[in-house]
């Protein structure tokens, strides 16, 4: 985190190779890092970080460098357990970090005063689109992130129902044209 001259709080978030921002503080909720998050204890799992993007968008992002490959995920009983895990892991992630936040700008926790003001004082959530993104560093094009995208669609079903989630899955150079990475 560092201010840039007009005195606002920027951060640029290291993970997974990338480099997510430069974020104004306010429109940001490390819960990763937050006291919310470690008061939990352990065995609750998170996304690296919650975001107010662009007026009316929340996105809870996740970083990885690589991805298993649904083409390949039968290909022997490891590949099989890998891919459960890695995408079982993901789905915890972003419903656990949705729940926290909610939580949070519910006021059922003591102090909120880590979440950045633009997301504490969402008044009217009817009017915020909900985004699950997860962004692969070393992902292949367009057409091959279709796959992963498709297997968190399916196992976040009853969330995007319920929510209105929208799940995105994006590479570094994508993240890159909607200004998620710098």
């Amino acid at each position: 985190s560092r201010r840039n001259r007009g005195g606002i709080k920027v951060s640029v978030i290291p993970e997974s190779g990338m480099n997510f921002g430069k974020y104004d503080e306010k429109d940001l909720f490390h819960i990763e890092t937050s006291e919310i998050y470690k008061k939990l204890g352990d065995g609750i799992p998170t996304v690296e970080f919650i975001l107010k993007y662009n007026e009316n968008n929340i996105v809870f992002l996740e970083a990885k460098k690589s991805c298993p490959n649904v083409a390949n995920r039968y290909e022997s009983k490891e590949k099989e357990q890998k891919f459960e895990e890695y995408y079982g892991s993901i789905t915890e992630k972003f419903i656990s970090s949705l729940q926290i936040y909610l939580a949070a700008i519910m006021n059922r926790y003591q102090d909120t005063s880590e979440i950045g003001d633009n997301l504490r004082s969402v008044s009217n959530m009817k009017d915020v689109k909900l985004k699950f993104i997860l962004v692969v560093k070393n992902a292949e094009d367009i057409t091959w992130l279709a796959g992963p995208l498709a297997e968190l669609r399916a196992r976040l079903l009853k969330v995007r129902k319920i929510w209105g989630v929208e799940v995105v899955v994006l590479n570094e150079e994508l993240a890159g044209e909607y200004n998620l990475t710098c």
